[in-house]
């Protein structure tokens, strides 16, 4: 589901790049501005998901760090910022330069995350993993404090 959802984000950035830079000059970016909301209101969703649930067990159960992937989020955060004040300008071009920018930022993220945690997660027997996914973050790092896991 990760990669898969990785996969998705990749490929709306780039679409919404390709559709600002064919817009002209003064165009109504509207429609292109309900299209990235929608789709930052799902990255936000994946990044809580991976914030308040994916980086602490994984932090916990690992010992590594996942400050540089919380960091990457804020990027992101920061470059949305310019996005969106270039669809309140009606400027096609600057829409189209911060997408871009955010395509960057997001393609770098996405590697340094899927780097960090795919081996994280392949490493997990099958057992935990589905405790994993089934419990709330308190239940684990509860657990992972008091060694409780469940084997293989």
């Amino acid at each position: 589901m990760l990669l898969g959802s990785h996969s998705n984000f990749r490929t709306i950035n780039r679409q919404l790049v390709v559709q600002a830079e064919s817009m002209d000059h003064g165009a109504d970016l509207g429609w292109l501005a309900r299209r990235h909301d929608l789709w930052i209101q799902a990255m936000r969703s994946h990044e809580a998901y991976e914030e308040q649930k994916l980086y602490p067990y994984l932090e916990a159960r690992w010992g590594v760090s996942f400050l540089d992937a919380r960091t990457g989020h804020e990027a992101l955060h920061e470059v949305d910022v310019r996005v969106r004040a270039a669809f309140e300008a009606h400027d096609a071009s600057e829409a189209a330069d911060a997408l871009r920018r955010h395509e960057e930022l997001l393609t770098a993220h996405l590697e340094l995350e899927e780097d960090l945690v795919i081996p994280l997660l392949l490493e997990l027997p099958r057992a935990e993993f589905l405790h994993f996914t089934h419990s709330s973050i308190r239940v684990l790092l509860h657990e992972l404090a008091n060694q409780a896991l469940p084997s293989s």
